[in-house]
């Protein structure tokens, strides 16, 4: 595998860690929930296997996790899932109107440069 991809990997893997550990379910427990084998996640986790797409998109459903917050490269922390989770509960138009009313330009130009990547 090229690095830039095991690091990738290697991110994902510590950002699974971290996330589980603050969950309220043990790895064998999600594991079991996500219909996985019991083991699956600690070995992913240990770096002793790898986890499908389909299974990595399974555990983050049970944990209430996007993928991407497992996958970016910044680390996971409580703080990144509570905003995530206060983002999902926005409306289209209440993200609007906070970027409309943030007083820095940080925010407009953010959400400037989010729409222009996506395109």
């Amino acid at each position: 595998m090229m690095e830039s991809t095991m690091r990738k990997v290697e991110n994902a893997r510590t950002n699974m860690k971290i996330a589980v550990a603050i969950h309220d379910l043990t790895a064998s427990e999600i594991s079991v929930k996500a219909e996985l084998s019991v083991n699956v996640l600690g070995k992913y986790m240990r770096g002793e296997t790898m986890i499908s797409f389909a299974g990595m998109q399974a555990v983050c459903d049970i944990m209430g996790l996007p993928l991407a917050l497992i996958t970016s490269e910044r680390q996971i922390t409580p703080a990144r899932i509570r905003l995530h989770k206060i983002v999902a509960r926005m409306t289209d138009d209440d993200i609007a109107d906070f970027i409309k009313n943030e007083p820095s330009d940080s925010a407009a130009n953010w959400a400037q440069n989010d729409v222009g990547q996506s395109q």
